[in-house]
């Protein structure tokens, strides 16, 4: 089945003006008083979580394993008047790609869900090599502790409208394997007077992580106690109402 990464067009289909607000928002409230002039995004995808930042004044840039996201996101960087550098490399490598450190490095969307466990904390470490002393490492990722809890099968997001009327829906089932990763099954409808049209169908294959393990690894390397945060940030909640977080936290 196909790869949602290699279409970049529908892949940015359901990523609206009020997404990006919100996003903008966020970063404001989670970067207010911290000191950070630099950003690197190691998940930059199309730019959809980034741009924001760029809009706020931070110096941005942005690596991705993708190269047609990347493609579409320089052509979306250079219609937006960006000056971002964008580098194609896997977040597992980063350190070998970037010879200068960041006040600080996200990986944004979720995307370290697509490496094994022990994989994420390889890509932690990777980022910590490229974040300044007393710079700030920050993630957003799924609540995968929740998921695997209340192992939900199928998830109905809000549909939206493009100009020409066109409704784009979309249901995603998921899948709880027996070797603990989840198939998320994608289908997006595209409909006009009543009628599906178009259907689109795609397969995201993951491996849910516990956030303990990111805890614990972030103290081996001794960052301060870890920010976690809805995401985007509206309001606090417990932990376990939260379907998607960021961590936010400070290396010595």
């Amino acid at each position: 089945m196909a790869d949602l990464y290699d279409f970049p067009d529908i892949y940015d289909e359901r990523f609206t003006d009020g997404a990006h607000q919100a996003y903008k928002q966020h970063y404001e409230k989670m970067l207010a008083g911290k000191n950070i002039h630099t950003i690197l995004d190691c998940s930059f995808g199309t730019g959809n979580l980034t741009f924001p930042l760029a809009e706020l004044g931070y110096q941005v840039s942005g690596s991705d394993i993708s190269a047609p996201m990347l493609e579409k996101a320089a052509e979306k960087a250079r219609d937006k008047g960006f000056g971002i550098k964008l580098v194609q490399s896997d977040f597992r490598e980063l350190s070998s790609h970037f010879d200068q450190t960041f006040d600080c490095v996200m990986s944004t969307g979720s995307a370290l869900a697509h490496v094994t466990e022990s994989d994420v904390i390889k890509a932690l470490r990777e980022m910590d090599k490229c974040i300044t002393p007393g710079g700030w490492l920050y993630y957003d990722s799924r609540n995968w502790d929740a998921a695997r809890e209340n192992t939900n099968r199928f998830i109905v997001p809000q549909p939206f409208y493009q100009e020409d009327g066109t409704r784009i829906g979309c249901v995603q089932v998921w899948d709880y394997n027996a070797d603990g990763t989840i198939t998320i099954n994608i289908v997006h409808s595209y409909e006009r007077d009543r009628r599906i049209f178009h259907t689109n169908n795609f397969q995201e294959h993951l491996n849910p992580f516990s956030i303990d393990a990111v805890r614990s690894e972030l103290e081996r390397m001794g960052y301060s106690q870890a920010e976690i945060k809805p995401c985007p940030w509206f309001e606090d909640k417990p932990f376990s109402e939260i379907g998607w977080y960021c961590l936010m936290a400070q290396k010595p």
